[in-house]
This record gives structure tokens, sequence and C-alpha cells, in this order.
């Protein structure tokens, strides 16, 4: 970068050629343009993409709901971040191109509440899920009063659907109402645990949606 006076036809801003000009607190500066290189992406490259577009795209309609399961990555790495890594590492299946979601292995919440195994989630005429959960003994990690949390994805849809403090732990049941349009169609669900404070959470726990 030079600095200079007068050009030919005096000071000069904006790019001519293959020089910009400008100035800076009166000065005038002058200098190239710098050089581009189009390096076409490795195949090595292009697949962490891929992996990368795929994942982020699924997680995506979830943003406000990671935020909270995830809220323990606060520092250099945020919720999302952290939640995309996981599950490119870890839930990711397949050979590229053709990559898909083990949503056995989909984890959208983890923290210390101690997790509450469901027993069973069955569809009823009405177009509801009716899940039931069983729960270890009640401790500063597991209290009646933690709120449940639900998400349901229909992959033949490409929708989730989600469910926020439906009910106490300590209820040991919630009713889920799905759109009509399920119907028939294979579910995938979770569930997670927010204590009253909204600070804490647990890890969520897959379960398999009826037929």
């Amino acid at each position: 970068m030079a600095r200079y006076k007068n050009g030919i036809n005096g000071a000069f801003s904006g790019k001519v050629g293959t020089v910009i000009g400008s100035s800076c607190r009166g000065i005038i500066y002058m200098k190239s343009l710098p050089e581009t290189y189009s390096v076409p992406p490795t195949p090595a490259q292009l697949n962490q993409r891929l992996k990368l577009s795929m994942v982020s795209g699924w997680l995506r309609p979830l943003l406000n709901w990671i935020n909270t399961g995830y809220q323990i990555f606060n520092g250099a790495k945020t919720p999302m971040n952290a939640a995309i890594s996981y599950h490119m590492k870890e839930a990711l299946v397949g050979e590229g191109p053709d990559y898909s979601i083990d949503f056995t292995k989909a984890i959208f919440s983890r923290g210390d509440l101690l997790v509450s195994l469901v027993k069973s989630a069955v569809l009823l005429v009405n177009s509801t899920m009716h899940v039931v959960w069983e729960n270890g003994p009640f401790s500063l990690f597991c209290k009646e009063d933690d709120q449940a949390n639900f998400i349901i994805y229909n992959p033949a849809k490409g929708k989730f659907i989600t469910f926020k403090n439906v009910a106490a732990r300590g209820v040991k049941e919630a009713v889920l109402k799905l759109p009509k349009s399920f119907a028939g169609d294979i579910l995938h669900g979770w569930l997670h645990f927010v204590n009253e404070q909204g600070n804490q959470v647990s890890t969520s726990v897959y379960f398999s949606g009826p037929n």
C-alpha cells in the first residue's frame, strides 16, 4: 500500500483497474487488489460440506429447543454447534452422498437431571399419542415437578412437532395431540425434562412411535 498526494488526474476513491484509492484522516492511499485463487474443493471437503448441510438443516427447526437442551455448552461452542458436532459424529450413518440420520442416536437435550424411561407410546383413534414413563427415585436431580418435554419427528413428512411442559414428571404420563396427517406414518419421539427454574435439563430419551 502506498501513500500519494496527487495522481495524474488528482486523487481518486474506489477501484480503478487493479488498484483501489481511499483516504484515512485526510491521507490518500492507493493499494493493489488482492490476488484471488480459484482452487476447487477436494472430495473430502465436499463430503464434509454435505454432512454439515444435512445435519444442520435437520436440526435448524429445533434451534430454540437446542438452545435450552444444550445450554451446558455456553462457552466458545454454541449449543447448536455442539448439537451439530455430536450428530455429525454419532448419529449420521451411511456413505456419502447417501447419508441418513440414525434417529435412535439423536440427542436433543444433554444435562444432569436424571432420565425417565418411556414404557409405552400408544396412538389413539383421535390422533393423540398416550405416552407413559417410569421414574427412578425422586431426588435433587429427579423432582416430581420437573416438566416433561416431547419432540416427535415424522420422516415421511419431514416435520417436527414439539410439546413443551406438557406434564410434571410425577404424573408419569402425557397425551400429545398430533396432526391428523400423521396417521399411519412411522414416528420417532424423544422425552426430556426441564426443572422448574429452566436451568437444568435431562438427557433426552428416544422412543419409537406406533406405526
